[in-house]
């Protein structure tokens, strides 16, 4: 394991191009977004996978149990319709990052849904879930009895062997098609023959694979399937699956605005990083240069923005494992993400015991634009991170830890509604 399967699919039928049907996945969006989508085509998919807003709380009974019977409406009145046979399909997404244009390309599939951890195999997690976003994709999946949105997994394949048996199948026009407006992105299937299949599910069977986004989703599917032990179809859950080795494989940094600080200002908070082992030193950099700049200064080097002077400063660790003998019982590789130290280090231990306490919290963002925005008060402070390595994400997922929030930022997202899975 894991066991992967072909997929009973629901699709928007008798449409070859989905553009206004499909939507970003539900956690991204809001009320404003999900009604621009609707004011497009009222048969986009925010229609029945985000009933509540905003995302990752929890809604009255009502809006899941409307969102199931609209989906059955849908089903009913033919705007989307079952294939007529089960099946894999290829998923290529063409998009532009940092000036460079790429082709990520994956896998179409169901997965049997089972427990995190095992090696060799299994499915693994690297963060953790709140309780709202499990408990509201819950409601939606047993109204709906469908997944909705596909979780967006990876996998190693050093040899590329997934990549040689898909190859074939980007050629020719895509089944279906659709780009998401809001990144201009362009998403494309290919329908899978049978006898790459066998060799797809022969493959899987010994490889493990890793949540890249979606751990909410996953969680939720796997709690579906253990309440639904009798139907064979509960059991499975939506996913695509990229290499690791794809070039696509875009990881971003996720930055932070540091808020609830009370009489703080940067000259007070210098001695407390001296003592806890950075250096700090003021830059000029402009603001969209940072992150780059940020790539060896030093072990674990962010930015910091301080809003009451306008000045940007650099700190990075002495130590390249700073967090050793504060948490000795914790995994090597995590200690030594970057998110660690600014969460467990900065945060925890110097900001936290000296300028603010519990009223501290935190917003997060992938735009360095938005970050300067939101920090726009003496109470906060702006921090731009370096992104997660994927091998770190891989290598924290096996040593058993999970990461703190918004560690990662996986990019391009991938679309909802391009297919159903319907779980009966």
């Amino acid at each position: 394991m894991p066991e992967i399967h072909p997929i009973p699919a629901v699709r928007f039928a008798g449409v070859d191009d989905l553009s206004t049907c499909i939507a970003p996945p539900y956690d991204v969006l809001d009320e404003e977004p999900k009604q621009a989508l609707l004011k497009r085509d009222p048969h986009n998919i925010v229609a029945i996978d985000l009933p509540v807003t905003p995302p990752k709380t929890v809604g009255p009974d009502e809006a899941y149990e409307q969102a199931g019977q609209t989906l059955r409406q849908w089903i009913s009145e033919g705007v989307l319709a079952r294939d007529n046979e089960p099946a894999m399909y290829a998923y290529e997404q063409a998009y532009t990052a940092n000036g460079q244009t790429f082709a990520r390309r994956g896998l179409f599939t169901n997965v049997t849904a089972e427990p995190f951890g095992r090696r060799g195999g299994g499915v693994h997690q690297h963060e953790h879930t709140i309780r709202g976003g499990i408990d509201d994709r819950t409601k939606l999946m047993h109204a709906c009895r469908a997944q909705l949105s596909p979780v967006f997994s990876m996998f190693p394949d050093p040899r590329k062997v997934v990549e040689g048996l898909l190859r074939d199948c980007f050629s020719g026009a895509p089944h279906f098609r659709g780009t998401t407006g809001h990144d201009n992105v362009k998403h494309r299937c290919w329908r899978i023959p049978a006898n790459i299949v066998t060799e797809l599910q022969h493959f899987f069977w010994t490889t493990d694979v890793f949540i890249a986004d979606g751990h909410h989703r996953y969680n939720t599917a796997l709690g579906y399937a253990q309440s639904h032990p009798d139907q064979p179809r509960a059991q499975h859950c939506l996913m695509v699956l990229v290499a690791c080795e794809d070039p696509g494989m875009i990881v971003l940094p996720t930055h932070r605005a540091i808020t609830g600080l009370s009489n703080f200002k940067m000259d007070a908070l210098k001695p407390h990083l001296n003592e806890a082992g950075f250096a700090i030193t003021e830059i000029e950099t402009p603001l969209e240069s940072l992150t780059e700049q940020l790539s060896g200064v030093g072990h674990h080097a962010m930015a910091l923005l301080d809003p009451t002077t306008g000045k940007r400063y650099i700190i990075a660790t002495v130590s390249p494992d700073p967090l050793a003998k504060l948490l000795p019982d914790k995994a090597e590789v995590w200690r030594t993400l970057d998110v660690a130290v600014l969460h467990e280090l900065l945060i925890d231990r110097i900001l936290r015991p000296n300028f603010g306490g519990d009223a501290i919290t935190y917003k997060y963002t992938a735009d360095v634009d938005e970050l300067s925005r939101l920090v726009d008060k003496p109470d906060k402070l702006g921090v731009i991170m370096q992104a997660t390595p994927l091998q770190s994400v891989c290598d924290v997922s096996l040593a058993g830890e999970v990461m703190p929030p918004k560690s990662t930022f996986f990019f391009p997202k991938l679309a909802t509604g391009l297919i159903i899975n319907p779980l009966d």
